[in-house]
């Protein structure tokens, strides 16, 4: 064996060789071991809370919230010789704004229910088909049965509008039926 051959040999058994540098096994681990570090304290930095890296989740709905403003608010309604179903359908709309999906629901449904035309307009809107909107409802989807119902009793209490709506909804179900819907071929024997 000539002494390049023993170089070489000797070179393998003391570590690897780059352009006539040699590298130990020691000084791999410390390179790998400080890679590792280096990614942990960037995955650390990256994911921590209040990092600027990531948006601050949007602050959630009372989509299951127990509607206790709306209590409070029905009840002093209820004191009252007359209930002011106005500002209990204003503070139903503020509340929506707000997110607090259900204390604006039985806001709507108490207003409605007391025979406040606008009220059961809007609560109707909540259940309509052509109008639901899932982050801004209380429901997981559109109930045409209830939006029927409160657009009726909306037009009879004399809200005009409520008879466009009615129009509409009808030709809505009416489409869906001739696509097979079972529900929306119920919904069309409310017109008959």
């Amino acid at each position: 064996m000539n002494k390049r051959e023993r170089d070489s040999k000797c070179r393998m058994h003391r570590g690897a060789s780059y352009r006539g540098m040699v590298i130990s096994p020691m000084q791999w681990v410390l390179a790998i071991t400080t890679v590792l570090l280096l990614a942990l304290v960037y995955w650390y930095f990256t994911s921590a809370p209040g990092s600027s890296s990531k948006p601050a989740p949007p602050p959630p709905t009372s989509k299951q919230a127990i509607p206790e403003v709306a209590r409070e608010v029905i009840s002093e309604q209820q004191e009252e010789q007359a209930p002011d179903y106005p500002a209990a359908l204003e503070q139903a709309r503020s509340l929506r704004a707000e997110g607090k999906l259900a204390d604006a629901q039985l806001l709507y449904f108490f207003a409605a229910r007391g025979g406040y035309p606008p009220a059961a307009f809007e609560l109707a809107e909540l259940y309509d088909p052509l109008y639901f909107d899932v982050s801004t409802s209380l429901m997981d989807k559109a109930d045409p049965f209830q939006a029927f119902k409160w657009y009726q009793q909306a037009l009879q209490a004399g809200e005009d509008a409520a008879a466009a709506r009615l129009e509409a909804l009808q030709a809505w179900a009416q489409e869906a039926a001739d696509e097979g819907d079972m529900e929306a071929e119920q919904l069309l024997l409310q017109w008959e």
